[in-house]
């Protein structure tokens, strides 16, 4: 039956996973930093959008109040032909432009109210993304304070195992590049090897 724990023999490569932890914390602030740029840019385009949506619907409006204008004084000027028992003009071309200035605010109206809904959707997403729980503080929890301490304590092993290989209890040990052990004395145990390690790491 296989005994538990783990046998460093390679300090090196202790090193390299270090390396690794460290480039993933700096990757994970990388990501970050890019997920904000692009989801406030969305926004910003999102924005900027509905200012020209909006820009749309006061000229819309604005031709509509002038198309209702025309048709009022044509049909003041019908009221008075009729008072006066002559014929009167024709509304009906500024009829036709009324309706057609209604369906053209309806348009931009319809549009505008899907570009609000969408914005708020937008910014909703970005207030929990930055939130607490959101994926902005996991990540920063992750680069900024779990990686570091996780940095800490490998380098707090590396230097302790260092210290192990330097020291006489290894002396049976030929050691290699690296501070790695090659090769072990048959007179020195993995059990007692071992029971040192774990003397020296407190376990």
């Amino acid at each position: 039956m296989a005994r538990p724990g783990a046998y460093i023999r390679d300090v090196q490569l202790l090193e390299e996973l270090n390396n690794k932890i460290v480039s993933s914390g700096e990757m994970m602030s990388n990501i970050d930093v890019s997920v904000c740029n692009y989801i406030n840019g969305v926004r910003d385009s999102l924005e900027r959008d509905l200012n020209t949506i909006q820009m749309k619907l006061n000229e819309a409006e604005a031709r509509l109040s002038e198309a209702e204008s025309a048709l009022s004084v044509c049909q003041a000027s019908q009221a008075m032909a009729l008072a006066a028992g002559i014929p009167g003009p024709s509304c009906m071309m500024e009829e036709s432009a009324v309706e057609a200035a209604r369906m053209e605010v309806e348009k931009w109206q319809m549009r505008y109210g899907q570009g609000q809904r969408i914005l708020a959707e937008c910014q909703q997403e970005i207030g929990e993304y930055n939130g607490p729980g959101g994926g902005h503080s996991l990540i920063l929890t992750m680069s900024e304070q779990q990686t570091p301490k996780a940095s800490q304590l490998l380098r707090g092993c590396i230097e302790k195992l260092q210290d192990v290989f330097a020291s006489p209890m290894t002396g049976n040990l030929n050691m290699g590049e690296n501070g790695s052990p090659k090769e072990i004395d048959g007179s020195y145990s993995d059990e007692e090897r071992a029971r040192d390690l774990k003397k020296l790491f407190k376990l």
